[in-house]
C-alpha cells in the first residue's frame, strides 16, 4: 500500500496550499513540512518521482520506497508509522463495507440473485494481455508459451498509449519549463542505456526507470548539452 500513502500525501499537500497548485508546488510544500516538522529531508524531485510512479504503476503492483520515507509520510498524514496506517486503513475499509451492506442490503440481495442466475450463461470477465514488442507494448491474445516465459503482462491501456522506447539526441526536449523530467532511463542486460517516454519499469529487467539528469544526457546522449 505504499502507493496509497504517496497519493494521500499529495492529496493532503494540495489541501494545505491555497489557490491553484501544480505538482511541483505540492511536492516542494511537502518537502518543506517534512524538514521543518519531522526533521527528515526528502527533496521535492524525489516526491514527484514517487507520485509519478504511484499513479502509473498497475493496480496489482506497488511502488518501491525507502522505509524511512514511508514512515515519515505516514507521520505527515497523522499516523504513528506505516503499520498504524495499514491498521487504520483496513479498519476504515471494513467499517465502510459493513455500513454500506446494512444500508443497501435489499439491493445487494437482488443483484446477487440476478448475478447467480446469469453467471452460468455469460462471462464478461475476459482477461486481456499485452507484450513488449521491442519499442512499445501491444495487445495480444493469450499464448501459453509466451506466458511460461513471463513475456505476457495484463493489459494496461495507459502503458500501451504512453509508454514507449525512445532514441533521444541533442534536439530532444528533456525537461518541461518547470524543470520536470520528460524522459526516463535504465540500462539493459548488456549495460547499454535505454530511454523511455514515461515513468515505469524496464520491460526486460523489471527495474524502476530513473528520471533523466543533465549528467546522463551529457555523458550518454549529447556531449555538447
Amino acid at each position: 500500500m505504499y502507493k496509497e500513502v504517496v497519493l494521500k500525501t499529495f492529496k493532503k499537500g494540495k489541501r494545505e496550499i491555497s489557490g491553484k497548485t501544480t505538482k511541483t508546488q505540492i511536492s516542494e510544500h511537502i518537502s518543506s513540512v517534512l524538514l521543518n516538522d519531522f526533521k527528515i529531508q526528502v527533496s521535492g524531485r524525489t516526491l514527484r518521482n514517487l507520485y509519478d510512479e504511484a499513479i502509473n504503476v498497475s493496480e496489482k503492483k506497488d511502488i518501491s520506497i525507502n522505509s524511512i520515507y514511508i514512515n515519515e509520510l505516514c507521520r505527515y498524514l497523522g499516523y504513528k508509522d506505516y503499520n498504524y496506517f495499514i491498521k487504520e486503513s483496513n479498519l476504515d475499509s471494513n467499517n465502510n463495507v459493513i455500513l454500506y451492506i446494512k444500508k443497501h442490503w435489499v439491493v445487494i440481495l437482488i443483484c446477487f440473485v440476478a448475478l447467480s442466475s446469469s453467471i452460468g450463461f455469460v462471462n464478461y470477465n475476459h482477461e486481456r494481455w499485452m507484450i513488449w514488442d521491442g519499442d512499445k507494448y501491444m495487445e495480444v491474445d493469450f499464448d501459453s508459451k509466451k506466458d511460461s516465459l513471463n513475456q505476457l503482462k495484463l493489459l494496461d491501456k495507459e502503458m500501451i498509449d504512453n509508454f514507449y522506447k525512445m532514441t533521444p539526441n541533442c534536439e530532444t526536449s528533456f525537461f518541461t519549463e518547470d524543470g520536470i523530467e520528460k524522459l526516463w532511463y535504465s540500462k539493459n542486460k548488456n549495460g547499454d542505456l535505454e530511454c523511455y517516454s514515461s515513468l515505469g519499469r524496464h520491460p526486460k529487467t523489471g527495474k524502476t526507470l530513473k528520471p533523466i539528469t543533465r549528467y546522463m544526457i551529457k555523458k550518454y546522449i549529447c556531449n555538447s548539452y
